[in-house]
């Protein structure tokens, strides 16, 4: 078995142990910059949307079933908010490998 990260102890003379070559990177939910600017707190009257957030995916099984964590997670994450509509639509979006049909799902709060 091939090892990506050498393990080592400080040595007698009390050096350091090299930092990790490998990184571990989580796919967040999108930019948290928009969410964290608001200026207006969602609104849980029921009288209208006053955000909304965006989501997409590709169009395939598995990409749908991570759009459905996605949107369950940003949800879980944000109890305060309330859902008051929800659009999607689909369409051609232009990506690494050129134009790819993907589902665009906008969630009004």
């Amino acid at each position: 078995m091939r090892r990506f990260m050498e393990l080592r102890h400080p040595d007698a003379a009390g050096a350091e142990a090299p930092t990790p070559k490998i990184q571990a990177f989580t796919q967040a939910l999108g930019t948290k910059k928009g969410e964290e600017a608001w200026k207006r707190s969602p609104a849980c009257s029921g009288s209208g949307a006053t955000h909304m957030k965006t989501f997409h995916c590709k169009l395939s099984d598995d990409a749908l079933g991570f759009l459905d964590q996605q949107v369950n997670e940003w949800l879980d994450a944000h109890p305060n908010v309330e859902v008051k509509l929800v659009t999607t639509n689909v369409g051609e979006w232009s990506g690494k490998l050129g134009k790819e049909n993907h589902l665009v799902m906008q969630v009004w709060v």
